[in-house]
């Protein structure tokens, strides 16, 4: 008997999908509360990788069932994992550009304006990686691939720099809610990384993995929101 890999990727996906959902409400729900520049651009991101990753998992466990064509089905794969890929690209973005803007500024922009400007920035590179016309479906999956791989390698790059600011701001403070929210974007990264090594090397255990840490990354985080919320903006536990 044969290892599930692909049930066991789907029910991670989904439930990875529903926590990045969650993740996206508290931040959007705590921060005004908390005064937290920081959560709109998480709010934001996580509701983009949920988004991406439920369509995603969803169009795969509809293929896994058998419902649709051969070629239809590897077309709805392939869209579904590509669009995946550019709203993950924009949500690490946005995320980071929240991290590195809250930062180094003194008096944070519109939030609104920069959270649009991010996503715009984002998606400006999209026609890069979409040709004029797909004659056959082997350069359909082969150009499937590289976008995974190229939206991978700027998935690490924009995590790493999470990460990065995220160290900076626990040396800084010694606080173990920052050791919190460092450890979930070090999970994140971890499974970034595991995935481009996934896409390189066509390992489904590597991207199992891959797809167990980043749950594993998404739910601490949410942990450390619900965390965040109760202590209040002042540091003190709220009423």
């Amino acid at each position: 008997m044969t290892f599930p890999y692909l049930e066991v990727s789907i029910l991670f996906e989904f439930v990875s999908g529903v926590v990045a959902l969650l993740v996206s409400y508290y931040a959007f729900k705590y921060s005004r509360l908390l005064e937290n520049y920081t959560l709109k651009f998480i709010s934001v991101g996580f509701f983009l990788l949920a988004l991406g990753i439920l369509i995603e998992a969803t169009v795969v466990s509809l293929v896994d069932l058998g419902v649709g064509r051969l070629f239809a089905d590897v077309i709805l794969v392939v869209a579904a994992s590509g669009l995946y890929s550019f709203l993950q690209v924009a949500a690490y973005f946005l995320i980071a550009l929240g991290y590195i803007s809250s930062a180094y500024t003194s008096t944070p922009r519109s939030s609104t304006d920069e959270i649009g400007n991010g996503t715009t920035a984002a998606f400006i590179a999209l026609p890069l990686f979409i040709p004029p016309g797909i004659e056959r479906l082997n350069e359909l999956i082969s150009l499937s691939r590289e976008v995974i791989i190229v939206s991978g390698v700027l998935s690490v790059a924009f995590v790493s720099m999470v990460v990065f600011q995220g160290t900076i701001n626990y040396v800084q403070s010694r606080n173990r809610l920052a050791l919190l929210v460092l450890s979930s974007f070090v999970l994140i990264l971890v499974a970034e990384g595991l995935g481009l090594w996934s896409a390189i090397s066509l390992s489904t255990t590597i991207n199992l993995i891959s797809i167990a840490a980043r749950f594993a990354g998404f739910l601490s985080l949410l942990i450390f929101i619900l965390w965040r919320s109760k202590i209040g903006p002042t540091g003190k536990a709220s009423q």
